[in-house]
Order: structure tokens, then sequence, then C-alpha cells
């Protein structure tokens, strides 16, 4: 076994916790890499990526959150290519635009 394998091994195996903590409370995986990216990661992605080579972090690297954080992540960099759009078909003179509309299938919601 390489070092590096056995660098995947040990940082896995440090993440055992941590899993164990995501699956029980439904929390993800989450990093900041050094360009300032979010990385959000379920836990099942995660150690899919891993068996792969890939996204292996140290645990110190890693937070676990709530991933309704990601949807919040989501939403805004939608919103954020939505305005773009619209700004861009009024500088060209464009009729249409867009709207990003949210749609709840939750009975809760509706009122």
């Amino acid at each position: 076994m390489s070092n590096l394998h056995i660098l995947e091994h040990v940082i896995a195996t440090s993440l055992e916790p941590m899993y164990q903590e995501a699956e029980e409370k439904g929390l993800w995986f989450f990093h900041i890499t050094d360009d300032g990216e979010e990385i959000w990661c379920s836990p099942g992605y995660l150690k899919a990526e891993q068996r792969e080579g890939r996204l292996i972090i140290a645990p110190e690297h890693w937070e676990l959150r709530d991933p309704a954080g990601y949807m919040s992540k989501l939403v805004n960099d939608c919103q954020g290519i939505v305005d773009e759009y619209n700004q861009m078909a009024k500088r060209l003179k464009i009729e249409e635009t867009l709207e990003l509309v949210s749609h709840s299938t939750n009975p809760a919601d509706s009122r």
C-alpha cells in the first residue's frame, strides 16, 4: 500500500465519527476551498467521492451543517443568474425577462 493510499485510509477513518453524526442528525459536510468555493456533500456522496480518490480532506477542514444552507445558496446563485439575464436583456432592449418563482408542495406552506 502506497503512502498516498495510507493517508487516504487514515483520513477516511478519522471522518467516521463525523459520518455517524451527520447521518444521525441529517447534516451534510461543508468545506470552503482556498479559492473561497463552497463544497457541500451529503455523507453518501462524500463517501463515494473518497472511494474514487477525490475530496480527501482531513476532518478539521470539514464542518457539519444543515443542508438547508446549501439550498439557500442554490437559490441565491439562481437569483443572481436571473438578475444577470434581466440586466443583459434590458441593455439589449429585449422585452423578455425571467423571474425565479418558488412553489411549495407542503400543504402547511399554503396558508
